[in-house]
């Protein structure tokens, strides 16, 4: 059977339910007819193996659907927006030096919109930082662009183009503005930059994750792996209209019921959004729905947070967002939502979604839960999945509470009672502390033993109050006692858990130094971050020893975990204790907690350290 680069072809793409436009099919066309291609190539191989440029039309992309991406196994990928614009009805003049601010005109009067240019980077950014990360981090090393970004004017010539764009000829190199009068065999390497060169440094390893987010898997039967849910999680994993509530204490299995759920929601044909704390854990949940025993297709399936999920949907309508003052929480809290509100009535059936489920509720403010009501359809299915006891963020739950009159869908709490993850005497220790320190104690348990998976290796905890000054030499100790007498071989299985940056970055210099190990950390100085522009936030997907803040290990989970507790004078006590509680609920088999706070002093008292 033929073989069609154009992805999806010609049949679906003609029956769009909004057509593609004149430019569009032009390009298309255009590039169909010279872009080198595969000619061995059949329906029956597999993508990966294709020797030339495939042609995606608006691909799925985790839902942000860009006009054109192009890819080639063997050489990289190159992102087109397409633009039918008139560009008289367009301006664009330079402001504060080589910032560009673009106007469209009409009837109404002028109007600021987004460079074109930076909404076809904005699927760049996407792609490299959080879908494929991978290839974010290896463009730091290299020299290659590989993963291009560029915008073709069908109704302007390149002249016109670039005037408009007013950017610079090194940017037009790898990330080309183009018109009509461009789209000729002979200028082909001008708008398609990886062309002019015979070889190439894309790593084949990226393959199979580009193209899983490029066009989708269907996920069937064959594989799942078998999932045991509690009575109390099949109940709250069963998707049923309207606004839901789940709360349980870590390690009650949360994630899963979120997972499962969203499992059942694709394959009954919904779409799903699901919103996490942070991009990496992202990954952590597809590899828990690809355990949901459903078929769907992953397409039904969007994950995002909170403002990744409000950046997409304005720069897909060209919107720009402001840049943020001195006040960084109302910039979050309120000024991003209130900027999407503003573009609300231009929501269409394609940004809406079936079912809206929401990891971590506790770190929500109500202005978010609220704007995100506007995106759901007529099946108007919220899940929001929380922990009062790792609150943070202090945020307010009152609007999770039903509390506020502007909340109102909400049913009865759905509640995980039983402990399916933590050791028995690590979940002793962690419940110890949560009454101790008048954590909210909400979710009142049914069962402290581990029923969630057979753990045949004894847990073990230690407990060191240790001076301020000797907190490096006993992360040492710690680490080598994991290593040597709990015997764990594999680095990845230690996290190390540091209360702020600046003592994070020592670490990582002592690692080094003293072991020479080199870690995955989230700790970088202000001159190594314009080296590593594209270092992902955390990444748990290597074989390296995690080093990392509390805030940002929220979410995962690792066989060992070394935490050290300061003395800190910004975080006020009650804060403090939820940021402990929430990095000691972080291990699965073994936990040593190095403190120099003497908020703590009394409660080790009475810890009974069971590791010699």
């Amino acid at each position: 059977m033929a073989f069609s680069r154009i992805i999806p072809g010609w049949e679906v793409l003609n029956n769009f339910k909004q057509p593609l436009t004149l430019g569009e099919k032009h390009i298309i066309n255009y590039l169909d007819k010279n872009l080198p291609k595969d000619e061995l190539h059949d329906s029956n191989s597999d993508l990966i193996s294709y020797n030339g440029w495939l042609i995606f039309v608006q691909p799925y992309l985790n839902g942000n659907r860009p006009d054109i991406i192009l890819f080639h196994p063997q050489k990289g990928v190159q992102i087109i927006e397409v633009k039918d614009w008139s560009l008289k009805n367009y301006s664009s003049q330079k402001i504060n030096g080589n910032k560009v601010q673009f106007y469209v005109h009409d009837i109404r009067g002028e109007y600021p919109i987004k460079s074109p240019l930076l909404q076809a980077k904005f699927y760049r950014t996407k792609l490299i930082g959080e879908l494929v990360p991978q290839i974010g981090e290896y463009l730091d090393k290299i020299e290659q662009v590989l993963v291009c970004y560029s915008v073709y004017f069908h109704n302007a010539t390149t002249e016109e183009a670039k005037n408009f764009i007013k950017s610079s000829e090194s940017i037009y190199k790898y990330h080309p503005v183009f018109g009509f009068d461009s789209l000729k065999e002979n200028k082909l390497s001008e708008i398609i930059p990886e062309l002019r060169y015979k070889y190439s440094k894309w790593d084949k390893s990226f393959n199979k994750e580009v193209l899983f987010w490029l066009i989708p898997p269907f996920h069937s039967l064959e594989q799942t792996i078998r999932i045991d849910l509690t009575p109390e999680q099949k109940v709250a994993s069963n998707p049923q209209k309207g606004h839901h509530r789940v709360r349980g204490i870590a390690g009650s299995g949360k994630t899963l019921v979120m997972a499962y759920r969203a499992g059942k929601l694709a394959s009954e044909g919904k779409r799903v959004l699901i919103l996490t704390f942070n991009i990496t854990l992202w990954h952590y949940i597809r590899d828990m729905i690809q355990r949901s025993p459903f078929e769907f297709s992953w397409s039904q399936i969007t994950f995002d947070h909170f403002h990744g999920f409000c950046k997409t949907y304005l720069n897909n309508l060209g919107v720009s967002l402001p840049q943020h003052g001195e006040n960084l929480q109302e910039y979050f809290k309120t000024t991003i939502p209130s900027i999407v509100n503003n573009y609300i009535h231009q929501i269409s059936e394609q940004d809406k979604y079936d079912a809206i489920l929401i990891d971590e509720g506790q770190d929500y403010f109500m202005e978010w839960y609220l704007m995100l009501c506007n995106f759901l359809t007529h099946n108007d299915e919220i899940l929001v999945l929380c922990d009062k006891r790792q609150n943070i963020y202090s945020r307010n739950m009152e609007w999770l509470d039903r509390r506020k009159t502007e909340v109102k869908k909400f049913g009865d709490w759905y509640e995980l009672k039983n402990n399916l993850r933590l050791p028995v005497k690590i979940f002793e220790l962690t419940n110890k502390f949560s009454e101790t320190f008048n954590l909210n104690q909400d979710v009142k348990l049914n069962n402290k033993y581990n029923t969630g998976q057979l753990n045949f290796e004894e847990e073990h905890f230690l407990w060191w109050n240790v001076e301020p000054m000797k907190w490096m030499d006993k992360i040492f100790e710690a680490f080598d006692l994991i290593k040597h007498k709990a015997d764990y071989k594999h680095n990845s299985d230690i996290a190390i858990l540091l209360p702020d940056s600046l003592l994070g970055y020592q670490c990582v210099e002592h690692f080094y130094s003293k072991k020479n190990l080199y870690v995955n950390h989230v700790f970088e100085k202000e001159n190594e971050k314009k080296l590593h522009t594209h270092k992902r936030a955390f990444w748990m997907g290597d074989g390296k020893l995690k080093l990392s803040t509390i805030h940002s290990f929220k979410g995962w989970e690792v066989k060992n975990v070394i935490l050290y507790i300061n003395r800190n004078d910004i975080v006020a006590d009650e804060v403090l204790d939820k940021i402990v509680y929430t990095a000691m609920t972080r291990t699965k088999q073994n936990l040593v907690v190095i403190n120099s706070h003497e908020r703590y002093f009394d409660f080790s008292k009475n810890v009974l350290n069971n590791w010699d």
